[in-house]
Protein backbone atom coordinates (compact mmCIF):
# COMPACT_ATOMS: atom_id res chain seq x y z
CA UNK A 1 0.00 0.00 0.00
CA UNK A 2 0.91 3.39 -0.49
CA UNK A 3 2.10 5.95 1.83
CA UNK A 4 0.87 9.32 2.05
CA UNK A 5 3.52 10.88 0.95
CA UNK A 6 3.85 8.56 -2.23
CA UNK A 7 0.29 9.49 -3.08
CA UNK A 8 1.11 13.40 -2.38
CA UNK A 9 4.22 13.01 -4.99
CA UNK A 10 2.49 10.88 -7.29
CA UNK A 11 -0.91 13.29 -8.31
CA UNK A 12 1.58 16.29 -7.42
CA UNK A 13 3.71 15.10 -10.79
CA UNK A 14 0.39 14.16 -12.92
CA UNK A 15 -1.37 17.50 -11.80
CA UNK A 16 1.75 19.41 -12.81
CA UNK A 17 2.06 17.69 -16.09
CA UNK A 18 -1.82 17.69 -16.95
CA UNK A 19 -1.50 21.52 -16.06
CA UNK A 20 1.44 22.34 -18.35
CA UNK A 21 -0.38 19.90 -21.09
CA UNK A 22 -3.58 21.35 -20.87
CA UNK A 23 -2.27 25.24 -20.72
CA UNK A 24 0.04 25.43 -23.50
CA UNK A 25 -3.67 26.04 -25.28
CA UNK A 26 -2.80 30.30 -24.73
CA UNK A 27 0.42 31.07 -25.38
CA UNK A 28 0.11 28.69 -28.27
CA UNK A 29 -2.85 30.49 -29.18
CA UNK A 30 -1.19 33.94 -28.94
CA UNK A 31 1.36 32.88 -30.87
CA UNK A 32 -0.52 31.89 -33.78
CA UNK A 33 -2.86 35.01 -33.42
CA UNK A 34 0.27 36.64 -35.30
CA UNK A 35 -0.21 34.72 -38.06
CA UNK A 36 -4.21 35.42 -39.10
CA UNK A 37 -6.28 34.81 -41.11
CA UNK A 38 -5.66 30.94 -40.07
CA UNK A 39 -6.15 28.43 -42.85
CA UNK A 40 -9.19 26.08 -41.94
CA UNK A 41 -7.21 22.84 -40.17
CA UNK A 42 -5.77 26.05 -37.32
CA UNK A 43 -9.30 26.85 -36.85
CA UNK A 44 -10.57 23.01 -36.35
CA UNK A 45 -7.02 22.07 -34.63
CA UNK A 46 -7.85 25.37 -31.91
CA UNK A 47 -11.31 24.33 -31.06
CA UNK A 48 -10.30 20.63 -30.54
CA UNK A 49 -7.47 22.37 -28.05
CA UNK A 50 -10.30 24.04 -26.36
CA UNK A 51 -12.31 21.38 -25.70
CA UNK A 52 -9.29 19.39 -24.41
CA UNK A 53 -8.13 22.58 -22.47
CA UNK A 54 -11.12 22.35 -20.37
CA UNK A 55 -11.36 18.96 -19.96
CA UNK A 56 -7.31 18.02 -18.73
CA UNK A 57 -8.00 21.39 -16.12
CA UNK A 58 -10.38 20.16 -14.60
CA UNK A 59 -8.32 16.39 -14.17
CA UNK A 60 -5.54 18.56 -13.07
CA UNK A 61 -7.63 20.52 -10.37
CA UNK A 62 -8.84 16.93 -9.14
CA UNK A 63 -5.27 15.49 -8.63
CA UNK A 64 -4.27 19.01 -7.41
CA UNK A 65 -7.02 18.66 -4.81
CA UNK A 66 -5.82 14.75 -4.14
CA UNK A 67 -2.25 16.45 -3.76
CA UNK A 68 -3.52 18.95 -0.98
CA UNK A 69 -5.27 16.25 0.67
CA UNK A 70 -2.16 13.99 1.11
CA UNK A 71 0.37 16.67 1.50
CA UNK A 72 2.15 17.83 4.76
CA UNK A 73 3.13 21.02 3.08
CA UNK A 74 0.22 23.51 3.84
CA UNK A 75 0.72 27.32 4.34
CA UNK A 76 -1.38 30.66 3.43
CA UNK A 77 0.19 30.36 -0.14
CA UNK A 78 -1.00 27.21 -1.09
CA UNK A 79 -4.19 27.51 -0.19
CA UNK A 80 -4.90 30.64 -1.82
CA UNK A 81 -2.96 28.63 -4.71
CA UNK A 82 -6.32 26.34 -4.04
CA UNK A 83 -8.38 29.00 -4.28
CA UNK A 84 -7.30 30.57 -7.46
CA UNK A 85 -7.26 27.08 -9.26
CA UNK A 86 -10.64 26.62 -8.17
CA UNK A 87 -12.12 29.54 -9.40
CA UNK A 88 -9.85 29.51 -12.85
CA UNK A 89 -11.24 25.58 -12.95
CA UNK A 90 -15.09 26.91 -12.38
CA UNK A 91 -15.56 29.92 -13.92
CA UNK A 92 -14.11 27.91 -16.79
CA UNK A 93 -16.82 25.71 -16.60
CA UNK A 94 -19.79 28.24 -16.11
CA UNK A 95 -18.90 30.20 -19.29
CA UNK A 96 -18.93 27.09 -21.05
CA UNK A 97 -22.63 26.88 -19.62
CA UNK A 98 -25.85 27.89 -21.66
CA UNK A 99 -27.64 29.10 -18.78
CA UNK A 100 -25.80 32.85 -18.17
CA UNK A 101 -26.52 35.39 -20.37
CA UNK A 102 -23.79 36.81 -22.41
CA UNK A 103 -22.91 39.56 -20.30
CA UNK A 104 -22.23 37.18 -17.65
CA UNK A 105 -20.28 34.76 -20.01
CA UNK A 106 -18.30 38.10 -21.00
CA UNK A 107 -17.21 39.59 -17.45
CA UNK A 108 -16.74 35.52 -16.47
CA UNK A 109 -14.35 35.39 -19.84
CA UNK A 110 -12.51 38.67 -18.91
CA UNK A 111 -11.78 37.26 -15.34
CA UNK A 112 -10.69 33.94 -16.40
CA UNK A 113 -8.53 35.16 -18.87
CA UNK A 114 -6.43 37.99 -17.39
CA UNK A 115 -2.88 37.07 -17.61
CA UNK A 116 -2.51 38.69 -14.23
CA UNK A 117 -4.93 36.10 -12.60
CA UNK A 118 -2.03 33.33 -13.98
CA UNK A 119 1.15 35.22 -12.95
CA UNK A 120 -0.67 35.41 -9.19
CA UNK A 121 -1.37 31.92 -9.31
CA UNK A 122 1.95 30.85 -10.38
CA UNK A 123 3.84 32.64 -7.90
CA UNK A 124 1.39 31.29 -5.23
CA UNK A 125 2.26 28.20 -6.23
CA UNK A 126 6.10 28.49 -6.50
CA UNK A 127 6.55 30.64 -3.29
CA UNK A 128 3.44 28.19 -1.47
CA UNK A 129 6.27 24.85 -2.41
CA UNK A 130 9.53 27.10 -1.32
CA UNK A 131 8.38 28.90 1.38
CA UNK A 132 8.34 26.12 4.78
Amino acid sequence: MMTNEALCEIFGILCLLLFVFANVYYPARLIAYQYRPWPKDIVMFFKKYRELHMSVNIFAFVAMSIHAYFSDERNIFLYASLLVTAWLTFAGILMRSKRFSGDTKRQMRLIHTQQTIFLVWLALLIFGHVVE
